[in-house]
């Protein structure tokens, strides 16, 4: 999906930022609609997003590259860069435009957002049971898959307790990590003869 956007369109290079912060933020949708061009920032040597999160605690998450590339192509093709109160990503004047007639000086909403991730999924014949909270699910999964510790999980989705997190994380295929493969008790052990030692 995150090829989908025509990136000769304005609108095409804003989705394709948008859903590059989607899938390398694990941000939730209210966030998403939230962010300010004033939002990204560098710190110790890393570009960030300051994301505003349920009970508007803040949390910086680290842009992976791509995701920056994509927003610095959105913020230079739009002529926003410099506007740091304006909203990161904003609707185009008119749905048919995509664009080309301008963008409103206003947030997307997150309906708008759902309605549009939902339009990539119908032209990519995906399951349409992926929505845009597919994208933190995953986010999430692919991090804990990958080795992410679930403290750092934990910050990076915002979750203020472990279990909410687990609970994101889906088990793609657990039985190949079954701690059942780990359990040796000797050379020669075999399960009749493990109680033994």
């Amino acid at each position: 999906m995150l090829e989908a956007p025509d990136a000769k369109t304005l609108a095409g290079i804003r989705d394709r930022a948008l859903l590059a912060v989607l899938a390398y933020t694990g941000c939730r949708v209210g966030e998403l609609c939230r962010l300010r061009v004033g939002d990204i920032k560098m710190t110790g040597g890393h570009k960030v997003l300051e994301i505003r999160g349920k009970g508007d605690k803040e949390r910086r998450v680290p842009l992976n590259r791509e995701a920056a590339d994509r927003i610095d192509m959105w913020l230079e093709k739009s002529g926003i860069r410099d506007e740091h109160d304006s909203a990161l990503f904003l609707p185009a004047r008119s749905a048919r435009g995509r664009g080309k007639d301008g963008f409103q000086r206003r947030h997307l909403s997150p309906r708008s957002v759902q309605i549009l991730i939902a339009g990539y999924v119908r032209v990519l014949g995906l399951d349409p049971a992926v929505t845009v909270h597919s994208f933190r699910v995953t986010a999430l999964t692919t991090a804990r898959e990958n080795g992410c510790d679930l403290v750092d999980i934990q910050t990076f989705a915002g979750h203020s307790d472990p279990k909410t997190t687990l609970s994101y994380i889906r088990n793609r295929d657990r039985l190949n990590k079954s701690p059942a493969y780990a359990l040796t008790y000797g050379p020669t052990a075999s399960p009749s003869d493990s109680i033994a030692q």
